[in-house]
């Protein structure tokens, strides 16, 4: 569905695809008693970094995550938790815990977002889902996500970044917010689709509409994703782009 495989081949990057526990990760929105809550995912996903960093040259300045829905909001979850290892994230269709975003992040970690404001499951104004087939899909949640606009703003506050973004329209159903951020992967950049459900813009992989939504094909997100990580390293370190190795993108 995302295609990260032959980029990643291609370039010479570290791609590591994990797998949660009964396939949820503990993003912080599960309800009190869940088995899924007693999986300490923060510490897995660092274990499997660090374990990457053993087994492959890697650039600990350039260690990208990628999510969607559940994966999105475990990937957020994971750059305000250990920011120390995260030098961007790329987030489709989440936002994160209303008690993640209550946290403060040790370093500036770059975001990017997709989100569609006809999203059913993970809301564009956050809070629970909409519908009861939705709450189940996510084993019934209770805690509540944060909406799209005070997640961007959270980040444009943890990063320091500038106030007032720079605005842009895709026709004819994308906006794009850019915040840019004083130092190196500290830039925040939020992508607003119209009309769009929980689903990856441009995916060529195909679900019934009735289901997830509509997919948008004004956009590519793999490739958004993939020049964003591009461009970025982690606040602090001298280089700006990514060399043609030593990086691992991890998918959740």
């Amino acid at each position: 569905m995302i295609g990260f495989g032959p980029l990643c081949a291609q370039a010479g990057w570290s791609l590591a695809v994990p797998n949660a526990v009964n396939r949820v990760w503990n993003d912080g929105r599960l309800a009190p008693g869940s088995v899924s809550t007693e999986i300490d995912d923060v510490g897995y996903l660092a274990s499997l970094i660090e374990d990457a960093r053993r087994r492959a040259p890697v650039d600990p300045d350039r260690i990208f995550i990628v999510g969607m829905s559940n994966g999105a909001a475990m990937a957020g979850r994971l750059a305000v938790e250990r920011a120390d290892l995260v030098a961007a994230i790329a987030q489709v269709s989440g936002t994160a815990s209303s008690g993640t975003a209550s946290r403060r992040p040790v370093r500036p970690v770059a975001v990017l977002s997709f989100h569609g404001t006809a999203d059913r499951l993970a809301r564009y104004e956050g809070g629970l889902p909409r519908t009861a087939t939705a709450r189940i899909l996510i084993r019934r949640s209770r805690a509540t996500s944060v909406s799209v606009d005070a997640w961007a703003r959270f980040w444009v506050g943890v990063n320091g970044a500038e106030p007032r973004p720079v605005v842009g329209s895709i026709p004819p159903d994308v906006t794009v917010r850019s915040w840019s951020g004083p130092t190196h992967g500290s830039d925040v950049v939020f992508y607003r689709i119209e009309g769009a459900g929980h689903t990856w813009p441009g995916s060529r992989w195909t679900v019934p509409r009735f289901l997830l939504g509509r997919v948008s094909r004004t956009i590519d997100a793999t490739e958004i994703i993939w020049g964003f990580f591009r461009r970025q390293a982690r606040a602090g370190s001298a280089a700006r782009s990514a060399g043609p190795s030593a990086v691992p993108t991890v998918g959740l």
